[in-house]
């Protein structure tokens, strides 16, 4: 009976010490016992990635004119800047985010994607698009000008679909959408406006960020919007150096001095946004051959890009002691 007993006793006594273990030592390591049950630890960006980001900003020290570049890994989160704060003129780059509140104005019930919308010489632009050759009184749908918007960067569809809710609500829409320091102060290719210093601008932090939000469905339409950028025409930049096999999800922006690039690769290995912008820059040639070497750049460490083992949480570890505590206790 008192040998029962003793060893009743060691056995709580064992008890007692893995509780107290599991209970003492995240408090030692800098937080309760709740912490233990935190995300995963992001891995910190490998040797390649360095590499990558110091022949990026290489090519930014020797590119003649501004630039500015956001690239992010979206399975990592692992981010390569320059100049992501700095406005740019948008150029077209503004179609991509007039798509996005569109598709938003039609969750609110303030337009629909298949109403059609009359066309007349106000709204033809000349520039990007074929639109501006349709005879006046054609009607097409929202959803259609959307398309020839993005793939074609048409400038009459602009025109059509931002006097259809106009600049203030637009301007509201990049807002509520966090993109704070992208606007929309005059038509696409009012140039006359923009001769007196009115102008449409953005940022490369604001196209990833929006980009982004595309890529997570947090955007109402976002799968469609994905696949309206996946159809893009316009192939002179981002996309030539990738690999055949590879998809991409685009909008380019070109106007005087002004040559842009931003999208979504989706690579064999991890997908990944890429946002290059430039501005006074000497030659159209010039701004588009930096945008496809920084593509590049980027591609190559996605085509050897080792594959790097994921931090275990605290979780699987804590969990493991739970368990066997618990069972212990049976």
């Amino acid at each position: 009976m008192k040998e029962h007993t003793i060893f009743t006793q060691d056995n709580n006594v064992k008890k007692i010490l893995l509780w107290l273990l599991i209970v003492i030592i995240p408090i030692l390591l800098g937080g309760g016992i709740y912490q233990a049950y935190s995300t995963p630890i992001a891995p910190q960006p490998d040797p390649q990635w360095k590499s990558m980001e110091n022949s990026i900003k290489t090519r930014v020290q020797l590119f003649p004119g501004t630039a500015g570049i956001y690239i992010k890994d979206l399975k990592h989160g692992w981010v390569v800047e320059h100049n992501t704060s700095r406005l740019f003129a948008s150029a077209s780059l503004v179609k991509l985010p007039i798509m996005a509140a569109l598709y938003t104005a039609q969750m609110d019930g303030r337009i629909s994607l298949d109403e059609t919308i009359e066309l007349n010489w106000r709204n033809k632009a000349r520039g990007s698009g074929k639109l501006k050759f349709v005879r006046n009184g054609e009607r097409f749908s929202v959803r259609y000008l959307i398309f020839k918007m993005i793939t074609e960067s048409d400038n009459t569809a602009t025109n059509m679909l931002t006097n259809q809710l106009g600049l203030e609500f637009y301007n509201h829409s990049f807002i509520n959408m966090g993109l704070n320091h992208t606007n929309m102060s005059r038509t696409i290719m009012d140039l006359r406006q923009r001769d007196r210093g009115v102008e449409n601008y953005t940022t490369a932090n604001d196209m990833g960020k929006l980009l982004e939000m595309i890529y997570h469905n947090r955007i109402v339409g976002s799968s469609e919007m994905m696949e309206i950028l996946k159809s893009q025409t316009v192939n002179d930049r981002l996309p030539v150096p990738l690999p055949e096999d590879w998809q991409i999800g685009h909008k380019t922006g070109l106007l005087r001095n002004t040559c842009h690039d931003v999208g979504i690769v989706y690579s064999p290995n991890r997908d990944y946004i890429i946002c290059v912008l430039t501005q006074n820059i000497r030659n159209y040639r010039r701004a588009k051959s930096f945008i496809r070497e920084v593509s590049h750049l980027t591609a190559n460490y996605y085509t050897a890009a080792p594959k790097v083992i994921e931090e275990p949480s605290g979780k699987l570890f804590w969990s493991k002691i739970i368990r066997r505590a618990a069972h212990e206790r049976t």
